[in-house]
């Protein structure tokens, strides 16, 4: 005969009960003490993975617009911030589509979401994993890959005194 709930002693279905609450609220801690992402990670990101799609091409002479450029985002100025990012190349004598395909793959093993837009220029978008979003174009004169970091906590003029002082 099986045994089922109300045939078990009380101190053994309390003890059962107790156990699960606590292996459930130790996991449920665990996953909120996770920190959020500092405005230098998510920026370092953004550069990484610019450049690491950048050394993917046979272009050469690949420079920055300037440094990754800090601004606020979400809906209260002073409390998230992300970052932008741009660098171009002149475009090597090579098969565009193909290297937009290399960098859409590249984009998607790193979890992000790609679309490749083939008229009048081939361009790859991305967005998500390491960052908000990418963009990498095959103008006639210049590959240039741009994007966006995630936005995380921080204030865009504390950041930018900071850099500055």
């Amino acid at each position: 005969m099986a045994m089922g709930l109300r045939s078990l002693p009380t101190p053994f279905l309390l003890a059962t009960m107790v156990l699960g609450v606590v292996l459930v609220s130790t996991s449920a801690c665990g996953i909120a003490r996770e920190d959020p992402m500092r405005p230098e990670q998510a920026r370092d990101a953004l550069v990484a993975t610019v450049e690491n799609s950048a050394a993917l091409l046979n272009a050469v002479g690949w420079t920055w617009d300037g440094a990754p450029e800090v601004g606020n985002c979400g809906a209260r100025p002073g409390e998230r911030v992300n970052y932008m990012y741009g660098y171009g190349a002149p475009p090597p004598d090579s098969d565009r589509a193909a290297d937009a395909k290399k960098i859409a793959d590249y984009w998607q093993s790193l979890g992000m979401t790609v679309r490749i837009v083939e008229e009048p220029l081939v361009v790859v978008y991305g967005e998500g994993g390491p960052v908000r979003g990418l963009a990498f174009s095959t103008a006639p004169g210049d590959y240039y890959i741009s994007g966006t970091s995630l936005c995380v906590p921080g204030d865009a003029d504390e950041i930018r005194k900071q850099d500055n002082g």
